[in-house]
């Protein structure tokens, strides 16, 4: 009896596991993505600092004890990630057209494993960029981002990644699928922050190539964790790419049409009009995800924070949207709907709250209370997910998917231009402006 106690306890376990499928993908490539989030911020200021304004060693590791040379040093940090968001945005937009419905036709495998190959270039070609001494900030450009963009990028990643779980789950689960997915890849936000700082001051002694690397292998796991474990197709109409072009089947005006068809066509219910308020409402949300660039620059600055002190911050913040989204989980598991379409709303304000306190924040401990008020924030994404898929038929999931991680590119490319345009301490500013250096002499 013991024995088959124990046989049992095993065969849940294993039935447990066997529900696992683009979770480890979406750690994987997250986790190496937080580990080099912070380090990135200071490799592009280190960079602009020794080959763009050509100063030493010695003053571009002591970038905070001179405030001239730090301020000249953010406008060419900030005028690069201006050039370098439109550059990772534009050609994943176009390619929205065409992924949605070749996933839905093709499989959300390749596609996944095609936009992490791009993650994968962007890492190995930053390494290479830490090597050579004579490229500046702006080579990054295009060698790294440019070739990343080409190839999808978190378009997708994460397209595929949301339509594969929607593939395999049904209606009642969708929700709470989503949820953990996102769950898993939040998770990495403290950790990965936290690991990567420790990292980078105590174990490779302040090394971006090194960091970058270690990055790069985590990509690579990620490649071999998708190629290994998930399956071509998730849908039986679905149809493998054997004897066929990929350019051409990819590449097919059909695709557009498609795209285009799915996004117009009339639906019940005021469907469509609902579908677009979504995607209006995913876009208006995202226009906040570029603001890490700029807030470490912000930061550094203003309260003369250096990577460990970010660091700690970023991990903080972090970890109390994974604290908070874990409770907004048990509420969605209770399906009682009205809590959980009110989570959409209360994130929303959580997180414009958040970033009011970050404008008005004259001390560093007001950043940490903007954090905490934002923490319900991350919420609003999959919950808004999880409604666009309920409005669109299984075929249309990858489609709409795209179209929606998509609307992040466009509030991504419009926010990258008026941000650098902002002298710093202005009357009335809004959030992370660009310093210039004639501010410098006020």
């Amino acid at each position: 009896n013991e024995d088959k106690k124990s046989d049992k306890k095993w065969r849940k376990y294993l039935k447990w596991i066997e529900h696992i499928s683009v979770e480890p993908t979406m750690w994987l490539y997250m986790m190496a993505y937080m580990i080099t989030s912070v380090v990135e911020q200071a490799f592009f200021v280190y960079k602009a600092c020794r080959v763009d304004h050509g100063y030493s060693e010695e003053i571009c590791s002591n970038l905070t004890d001179n405030e001239t040379i730090k301020t000249e040093v953010q406008v060419t940090v900030s005028s690069f990630h201006q050039w370098n968001n439109i550059a990772g945005h534009v050609v994943p937009i176009i390619l929205a057209l065409f992924f949605g419905n070749w996933s839905d036709r093709r499989g959300r495998k390749l596609p996944l494993i095609i936009g992490l190959l791009g993650k994968f270039i962007y890492s190995f070609m930053v390494v290479i960029n830490s090597l050579i001494d004579t490229w500046n900030l702006n080579t990054i450009v295009y060698s790294a981002s440019l070739p990343m963009g080409m190839l999808g990028g978190d378009v997708a990643i994460f397209g595929s990644c949301f339509a594969y779980i929607s593939d395999i789950s049904s209606v009642k689960q969708r929700t709470i699928r989503i949820t953990i997915l996102d769950v898993v890849y939040l998770s990495t936000m403290p950790t990965g922050v936290a690991l990567g700082s420790y990292l980078f001051t105590n174990v490779v002694k302040s090394s971006y190539t090194i960091m970058f690397t270690i990055n790069t292998i985590l990509l690579a796991l990620a490649i071999v964790y998708s190629l290994i474990r998930l399956k071509w197709q998730t849908l039986s109409q679905q149809q493998s790419l054997v004897g066929t072009n990929l350019l051409t089947d990819f590449f097919d005006k059909k695709h557009i049409v498609a795209t285009i068809k799915t996004m117009t066509k009339s639906r019940p219910n005021h469907g469509k009009l609902h579908l677009w308020l979504l995607l209006i409402m995913m876009m208006l949300y995202t226009f906040q995800r570029d603001e890490k660039p700029m807030s470490f620059l912000y930061t550094q600055l203003k309260f003369k924070w250096n990577v460990t002190t970010f660091s700690n911050f970023r991990t903080f913040q972090s970890a109390t949207f994974v604290i908070e989204i874990i409770i907004i989980i048990i509420i969605c598991l209770s399906n009682i709907y009205f809590l959980y379409y009110l989570n959409e709303t209360v994130g929303a304000i959580s997180h414009a709250s958040g970033r009011v306190i970050f404008i008005l924040a004259k001390i560093s401990k007001l950043f940490y209370v903007g954090a905490g008020v934002a923490a319900l924030g991350p919420i609003v994404a999959p919950v808004l997910r999880s409604m666009t898929s309920k409005l669109v038929s299984i075929e249309e999931r990858a489609a709409i998917n795209a179209k929606s991680v998509t609307t992040a590119g466009p509030a991504g490319a419009i926010t990258a231009y008026p941000i650098p345009q902002r002298p710093p301490y202005a009357p009335n500013q809004w959030i992370y402006p660009k310093p210039t250096v004639e501010s410098i002499h006020s």
